[in-house]
């Protein structure tokens, strides 16, 4: 059952991670639609996942916050995003959802209230995030955020059998700040 909630969307809230979301992660981490656009090679069991959680425990430089939908007192996860190296100017964040629930804007939302958290509680430049150039949905989400395309890393990684492009995306600080204001 996912943890306490830490931040709240209109439709998605931010839960923290517990032992006993190891099944979940395992799961997600496994699918073929997950894994293959995070560029995840190797399978996962629930002690591996259960393991990854212990990792992150007392963790002050990275954060791990389960996506859930709410019904009533019963929480439903539904992805996972997360803000790596937050002692960088420019931390990393990065996002997956279940494929069922792709489509549905949940993704940008998610990363969006993970976005304000960070600009709001830390004390950071600005924000960076990649993809491969091919997975049009985890582009889509930093597009609608206002992330910048910085850069592209051609034939950077080997993903489901062939090189693909790694495309690099950043927001600062004033870029938020004024997207905030225009809405």
């Amino acid at each position: 059952m996912p943890g306490a909630v830490f931040r709240r969307g209109d439709r998605v809230t931010l839960r923290t991670v517990e032992h006993e979301d190891a099944e979940f992660l395992q799961r997600g981490h496994n699918d073929p639609a997950v894994a293959v656009p995070l560029g995840v090679n190797m399978p996962e069991n629930e002690s591996e996942a259960q393991a990854s959680i212990e990792d992150h425990e007392g963790d002050n430089l990275n954060v791990s916050l389960l996506v859930c939908l709410e019904d009533g007192d019963d929480p439903t996860p539904i992805g996972q995003v997360y803000l790596m190296d937050l002692h960088h100017t420019r931390p990393e964040l990065s996002y997956w959802l279940l494929p069922e629930y792709h489509g549905n804007g949940y993704g940008t939302e998610a990363t969006e209230v993970l976005v304000d958290y960070a600009f709001n509680a830390h004390e950071i430049r600005g924000l960076q995030a990649q993809a491969f150039a091919p997975n049009d949905g985890s582009v889509g989400v930093l597009e609608n955020l206002d992330f910048e395309h910085e850069g592209t890393l051609r034939d950077a990684r080997f993903r489901d059998g062939e090189y693909v492009d790694v495309v690099w995306y950043g927001l600062l600080r004033e870029e938020w700040d004024d997207m905030e204001v225009d809405d």
